[in-house]
């Protein structure tokens, strides 16, 4: 053996003194990557001489370390920039230093345009996110499958930017998030004015067509189908027989059977002429002369009115004034009668006939007197005849004879007082 201990000696015939071995090492050295290029030696190898290069992931920054020691050694800090590009649609990665393995997940804003929304996304980004897939089975019964990381581009989220949103009447806009913002009904009732111009729509709020403007209501509106209970005017109680409309009421054309001022007529007039006019004084008149009498007792000279009779003082009505005994006649006007200027005076004929007038009632009363004795008198032979029954006869007698002289007495007054009467009425033919 050679003095190296590895390589015999080819020599037959050796007297142990060997020559050293010429042959190189060939030991792999310390580093594990090289070879020992020395003459074969005893002992370790010296260390190897050649050097590697660490850098970091971008390779700007290198520092030199001795072979076998690049496995061992921290790749060294870079101050330059991450330069790999972004795996989400953003341009470019926030920035971030150099650096080994996978780049961190993109805070940035998403800020794609929906394709629903006027809104940006404003969340974190989520085009390109690892996400744990699981459930993958085993292609063989002794493999353990775990949970695998997949790059997946995941949807934008709701957008929930508050966005004003008016009801369907338009009766007030309400803020809702932007992806379930939509026009609905506020629950309140139209209160659009209808055509009628008298009621609103009752309908729940709802989307308004062919309306003229916010006011008034649209073709799809409630149609308003009560009578006109517009209020009446002032003595008309007549309904309206339109359907509710707009603007006035016709005028009304029913006739009210009115009584005049004086009660004796009842006159037709047309409700619209009746409650519309100013004069219903005239208007009640029937025309007619007043039945009514003034306090001196004519008929009023006025037409039919209400009220105390006007102007009772200017009645010129004919009255006739007779002296005291009423023989003498004279037609004053009522006027004079009124003022106690109207007066007749009895005369010489008057003072006669109220003499004989006298003389007859005197007359007249001494016959009633006669008369009643007579009546005494037979009521007394009534009662005597009772117990007297043989003076019979001689009663009979008297009481004819009594009869005889009463009979031409009553007729003997009759006659006289013809004569006095047929007298006077011719005295006063010729007086006049």
């Amino acid at each position: 053996m050679k003095d190296c201990n590895k390589h015999p000696c080819n020599r037959k015939c050796c007297d142990g003194n060997c020559p050293p071995c010429e042959k190189p090492c060939g030991r792999t050295l310390s580093c594990g990557n090289h070879k020992c290029s020395s003459i074969c030696h005893r002992g370790p190898c010296y260390p190897c001489s050649l050097t590697e290069t660490v850098s970091c992931r971008c390779g700007e920054t290198k520092i030199t370390v001795p072979c076998g020691r690049k496995n061992r050694t921290r790749p060294p800090k870079c101050n330059k920039l991450c330069m790999i590009p972004p795996d989400c649609h953003h341009e470019k990665r926030e920035a971030h230093r150099c650096h080994f393995g996978d780049c961190p997940p993109c805070k940035q804003e998403c800020n794609k345009e929906r394709l629903k929304c006027p809104h940006k996304c404003p969340a974190p980004c989520h085009s390109a996110v690892l996400v744990k897939i699981e459930g993958q089975k085993p292609t063989m019964p002794w493999e353990q499958t775990g949970p695998q990381l997949k790059l997946k581009a995941l949807p934008c989220p709701d957008c929930v930017v508050p966005v004003p949103v008016p009801c369907l009447g338009n009766h007030e806009i309400s803020q809702w998030p932007c992806h379930i913002a939509k026009i609905a009904s506020c629950g309140r009732i139209c209160g659009r004015l209808l055509l009628c111009e008298n009621h609103q729509c009752s309908i729940m709020c709802h989307e308004v067509e062919n309306a003229p403007d916010e006011q008034n209501a649209g073709t799809n509106c409630q149609k308003c189908d009560t009578g006109c209970i517009k209020p009446r005017p002032d003595g008309c109680q007549h309904n309206c027989p339109k359907p509710c409309h707009p603007g006035s009421c016709p005028l009304c054309k029913q006739m009210l059977r009115i009584r005049c001022h004086c009660g004796l007529n009842q006159p037709y007039v047309r409700c619209s002429d009746w409650t519309s006019t100013e004069n219903r004084e005239e208007m009640q008149s029937c025309g007619n002369q007043c039945p009514k009498n003034y306090e001196c007792g004519h008929r009023c000279r006025s037409n039919c009115h209400s009220g105390d009779c006007p102007n009772p003082e200017s009645c010129k009505k004919k009255v006739k004034v007779t002296c005291n005994c009423k023989r003498i006649k004279k037609e004053f006007s009522c006027e004079t009668v009124r003022s106690n200027k109207a007066s007749v005076a009895c005369d010489e004929v008057c003072a006669q006939k109220l003499q004989e007038e006298k003389r007859l009632k005197d007359l007249e009363d001494e016959q009633k007197k006669k008369e009643e004795e007579l009546k005494n008198l037979k009521e007394l032979e009534k009662y005597e005849k009772k117990f007297q029954g043989k003076k019979r006869t001689k009663e009979r007698r008297t009481y004819n004879n009594l009869e005889e002289h009463s009979f031409l007495r009553k007729y003997l007054l009759i006659i006289v007082a013809v004569v006095i009467i047929l007298i006077a009425i011719i005295t006063y033919f010729v007086v006049l």
